[in-house]
């Protein structure tokens, strides 16, 4: 099980909002998550709207693949688009180095 992390930042203002629709994900995109093999998905908060994610999976970008591919994730994704700053064009991975 490989380990990965990245980062992104939402408006501030919308956190409770987006905390909310986590809370209330859609049955179907939680589904097409576990059937991507992603386990131990965590979002982490930080006041100025900064968001850690983490998440294990066997193969990591074959799980991005699967999800990229699944309808739900598309209307996931245009749900949550509101939410986010787009200072950066790219979410980053983070490489571990210590485990």
């Amino acid at each position: 099980m490989k380990r990965f992390a990245f980062i992104f930042r939402i408006k501030p203002e919308l956190k409770n909002e987006y905390k909310k629709a986590h809370d209330e994900i859609w049955p179907d995109m939680a589904q097409a998550i576990r059937e991507s093999g992603i386990r131990n998905y965590s979002i982490f908060f930080r006041k100025d709207g900064t968001l850690f994610a983490y998440l294990e999976a066997e193969d990591p970008e074959k799980s991005f693949e699967y999800i990229g591919k699944q309808e739900v994730n598309e209307r996931w994704q245009k749900a949550m688009d509101k939410y986010f700053i787009k200072e950066d064009p790219q979410i980053l991975g983070y490489q571990a180095i210590y485990m």
